[in-house]
């Protein structure tokens, strides 16, 4: 009966509501389906008979131990076992029914943040870029740092190439706490716009009126928990003084030279650990946390014998906001890729030797030895995870879970990708990305 089924072309279904044909490739549809549902239907009666058989031996056995009991036990006796099984069922839906009742809700988004650097001989600035602001908080903090810890910093820079020693382990510290700079002053700006009075004249209104109440939380006092991180320290521009925060969440800044540490002193094995730059609780919830690989990467940039290498630097210095680097930038960009691949000129090709020699000087203005930019990158995580009971009335712990997937949304918009996005618009030219 199956393989007849099985190839028939026309068939007709039973659809409760009178019969239809349908049209189904050999060996789908109706046979296997016919054979689900009968095999369902077996599974079904079998669970209640199973279901009604237990019940009925539980409760004979139940009836039968009652009886002997009250055969075998004085009255007060008795009266005791009765009050210890309600004390018992009690205690058992004061364990399991909140449990039960409660379901958890998560989020989460992975970002890439990007950190140019300008490495001089004895000096190191962060480059500002177009249309990118959290990179200018970070320029002022490390502009406002003492001439003799930005030296250190450059050497570090320049001893750096690798996965160990000094120069890496301070390397790590400054981009991580630089991160960790960025996405704190990122949250306080971005809460402010949700639950700020702007918040009334954009689609992001919801979140704010979903609040029970609003609090201003005090952002450089929140800024000393991380009193270890040299970028929070003085008078940096561009550091919010309040922060707008839903009621009974309280932020957290952890320290990284501290987590650092203890990874260090862990091993190999937690290379690729995550550490905490910023956390908001809520309660015993986690409303929205920030965590970043407990290490950095970088960018490729040009070669002189690949001139055509480099292409993330290049989107990225060419939109820098110093005009030096950015008219640099251009020209040697413009002259590479007049350039052969190779980067080599022909013996009998003059024009194309002196533009080579043209792109040699536009390189070396750029890209010296002792001059030179690099671009460093972290990788970063969003998440928050709510426990909420459905049994209960949950606007306080719904209102901040909303409040929180509408920041990691605005938050991602500091991703490169993003950026990069925003430049493909404008009809630059950007790099094919993967990763």
């Amino acid at each position: 009966m199956t393989v007849y089924w099985a190839h028939m072309a026309d068939r007709r279904i039973w659809t409760g509501e009178g019969e239809r044909r349908m049209r189904n490739p050999p060996g789908e549809g109706i046979p296997e389906l016919r054979e689900e549902t009968r095999a369902a239907r077996g599974r079904t009666f079998e669970l209640l008979l199973s279901v009604v058989l237990l019940s009925t031996l539980i409760g004979l056995a139940l009836n039968l131990g009652t009886a002997l009991l009250f055969q075998a036990l004085t009255q007060f006796e008795a009266l005791l076992v009765v009050l210890g099984s309600l004390a018992l069922v009690l205690v058992a839906l004061l364990v399991f029914v909140p449990r039960a009742s409660t379901t958890v809700k998560e989020f989460h988004e992975e970002i890439e943040l990007f950190l140019p650097l300008h490495l001089t001989a004895h000096d190191v600035e962060v480059i500002q870029v177009s249309r990118y602001t959290p990179l200018d908080v970070v320029h002022d903090a490390l502009k406002r740092r003492p001439d003799d810890e930005r030296k250190l910093l450059a050497e570090h820079l320049r001893s750096s190439h690798g996965k160990s020693g000094l120069g890496h382990q301070a390397v790590k510290r400054f981009v991580l706490e630089a991160a960790q700079l960025m996405l704190a002053v990122e949250v306080a700006r971005r809460s402010r716009q949700l639950l700020g009075d702007e918040a009334e004249y954009h689609k992001v209104r919801q979140i704010a009126r979903m609040q029970p109440a609003i609090v201003s939380a005090d952002f450089l006092r929140i800024a000393t928990q991380a009193g270890d991180n040299s970028l929070f320290q003085g008078k940096t521009s561009g550091l919010p003084e309040k922060a707008l925060l839903p009621e009974r969440v309280r932020l957290r800044l952890p320290s990284v030279a501290r987590q650092l540490e203890t990874l260090s002193g862990k091993g190999k094995q937690t290379r690729w650990r995550d550490i905490t730059l910023l956390a908001a609780e809520a309660g015993r919830d986690t409303a929205f946390r920030v965590t970043a690989v407990a290490d950095y990467s970088e960018h490729g940039i040009p070669t002189r014998q690949v001139p055509r290498r480099g292409l993330t630097a290049r989107a990225i210095l060419r939109n820098a906001a110093n005009q030096r680097i950015r008219e640099l930038a251009r020209e040697e960009e413009d002259l590479a890729e007049r350039l052969d691949p190779s980067g080599r000129a022909r013996a009998d090709d003059p024009e194309m030797a002196a533009l080579v020699e043209r792109h040699g000087e536009a390189y070396q203005k750029l890209y010296a030895a002792n001059i030179r930019p690099r671009l460093l990158r972290v990788f970063v995580r969003f998440d928050g995870s709510f426990r909420i009971r459905l049994l209960a009335g949950q606007r306080r712990q719904r209102a901040i879970y909303g409040w929180a997937t509408a920041l990691a949304q605005l938050l991602a918009q500091t991703d490169i990708e993003v950026y990069m996005a925003r430049l493909k618009e404008e009809g630059q030219k950007v790099p094919t990305r993967d990763f």
